[in-house]
C-alpha cells in the first residue's frame, strides 16, 4: 500500500520542482524528503525519480502516480471536510408534543425556522394535552413538550426535565350582559368569578 504522506511529497515535488522547495514548504529537511521519496519508490516497485545534474526529475511512472495521488488527496480532503461538517450538522428525529392552540400559533413558524437552520433534522409533532405530554416526555416518548402553565395551577414537576419559559399571555375573562360585566375588574375570590 502506498503511503499517503509520501504521495503528497511526490505531488509537491511535481509542483515545486526541487527537493529543497518541497522541504521548505512542508518544514522538512531536504534529506528527509529524499528518504521518504526513496521509500515511496520501494512501495511502488518502480523508479520514480532520476538524477539530472544536481536536480531530480519525475519518471513517466511518477507522473502517472502524481495524477492518481492528486485525486486521492482531493478525496481525502473532501472526506475530512465531510467529517468536520457532520460534527456541526444537526440530524436525526425530534419528537415534539404540543397543546392545540400552540400547535396552530407557534409551531408552524418554529418549524420553518428550524428547517432552514437544520435541514437534516426531522421533526415529528403530536398534538397532546400537557397533563399527558409531561408524563410522556418523562417516559422518553417525546423529546420536547410545549405546554401552558397557569398561576395557581402547576403541572407535575419531573426533576430530570428542564423548563424554559417561551412566552407570557394575559388571561381575559369575557362575560355576557351581566351586572359583573360593568365592573372594572374581577378578583379571584369574587363569587361571580368563582361561579364561572
Amino acid at each position: 500500500m502506498l503511503d499517503v504522506r509520501r504521495l503528497r511529497l511526490l505531488v509537491e515535488l511535481s509542483q515545486r520542482g526541487t527537493l529543497t522547495a518541497v522541504a521548505e514548504a512542508l518544514s522538512y529537511s531536504p534529506s528527509s524528503v529524499s528518504q521518504q521519496l526513496s521509500q515511496l519508490e520501494k512501495e511502488a516497485g518502480v523508479p520514480l525519480l532520476v538524477q539530472v545534474g544536481r536536480r531530480v526529475q519525475l519518471t513517466p511512472q511518477a507522473e502517472l502516480l502524481v495524477g492518481h495521488a492528486q485525486a486521492v488527496l482531493e478525496r481525502l480532503e473532501e472526506a475530512e471536510a465531510d467529517v468536520a461538517r457532520s460534527l456541526t450538522t444537526v440530524s436525526g428525529t425530534v419528537r415534539i408534543a404540543v397543546f392545540q392552540s400552540a400547535a396552530h400559533a407557534v409551531v408552524p413558524q418554529a418549524l420553518t425556522l428550524l428547517a432552514a437552520e437544520h435541514p437534516s433534522l426531522r421533526v415529528e409533532v403530536t398534538e397532546r394535552e400537557p397533563e399527558l405530554a409531561l408524563f410522556d416526555v418523562a417516559a422518553r416518548d417525546f423529546d420536547l413538550v410545549v405546554a401552558e402553565q397557569y398561576p395557581g395551577y402547576t403541572r407535575p414537576l419531573h426533576p430530570e426535565l428542564d423548563r424554559v419559559p417561551l412566552a407570557r399571555d394575559a388571561i381575559r375573562l369575557a362575560l355576557p350582559p351581566h351586572p359583573a360585566a360593568r365592573r372594572r375588574g374581577l378578583r379571584r375570590p369574587d363569587p361571580v368569578a368563582a361561579a364561572l
